[in-house]
């Protein structure tokens, strides 16, 4: 039961950090916005076509929001000088790591169901025609799937957080690899470029093995390599 106490003080930590809410309201305001830009004076359009883009473009942005959320929960330890107590304290370290990739989790899950719901309250406002519950359903199943792959391979965004103990190189990573992720899918390779491959799988609904094991290996390296980062951290 220690390790629910860790998650209860993680997710205090988020809650009253001004971080939360400005990511909420900043995924509120991206989805609506390229809702109003697209569709606003679209003519028969209906819901398959709109969830199918706006869900396609928004997996993009989750890469950097989910990364960015990864990188916050370690990062802020350095930055509020509070990393030194953590690593003297006799607390189980793996306790630590783990409450906080929960906690992440959490957020990320909540973000990506936000989102989705924005979407589908744009939808309903600009009243576009042919919606049904199976659809929307499946598109939610769809887009979550894409983003606990999303979730998956921002473990790296951790990793890189530590080691540089602060925000600047994993958001400058993840902002990188944004780009990198566009020139992929346009040369055709997104299903072999790890942060590429959510949204792939979104637009195909379907991965081969090759794609699974890049996703899993990615993941693993970023969530271990935390891990051991805080194992010996005290001797770096």
């Amino acid at each position: 039961m220690k390790i629910l106490s860790f998650i209860y003080c993680e997710i205090l930590k988020v809650l009253r950090s001004s971080v939360f809410w400005i990511l909420l309201i900043s995924f509120a305001i991206m989805p609506a916005m390229l809702s109003i830009v697209s569709y606003i004076n679209a003519t028969d359009v209906n819901w398959e076509p709109y969830l199918s883009d706006l869900l396609g473009s928004i997996t993009g942005i989750l890469v950097i929001g989910f990364s960015f959320t990864a990188c916050w929960v370690f990062g802020r330890e350095f930055t509020d000088k509070t990393i030194s107590e953590l690593l003297v304290k006799p607390v189980s370290k793996l306790y630590v790591v783990l409450s906080k990739f929960i906690v992440i989790f959490i957020w990320d899950v909540v973000l990506a169901l936000f989102m989705f719901a924005v979407a589908i309250i744009m939808g309903l406002l600009i009243g576009l025609s042919g919606v049904t519950v199976a659809l929307i359903m499946s598109k939610l199943l769809d887009f979550m799937i894409a983003s606990l792959l999303i979730m998956a391979v921002s473990t790296v965004s951790a990793l890189l957080a530590n080691i540089s103990k602060g925000y600047l190189a994993p958001i400058g990573f993840t902002l990188l690899i944004v780009v990198i992720s566009n020139v992929v899918a346009q040369a055709g390779f997104a299903a072999y470029f790890p942060w590429a491959i959510p949204s792939f799988f979104f637009s195909n609904a379907s991965l081969g093995i090759v794609s699974i094991v890049i996703l899993a290996a990615t993941g693993l390296i970023g969530f271990i390599g935390t891990i051991v980062w805080w194992r010996y951290a005290e001797q770096l």
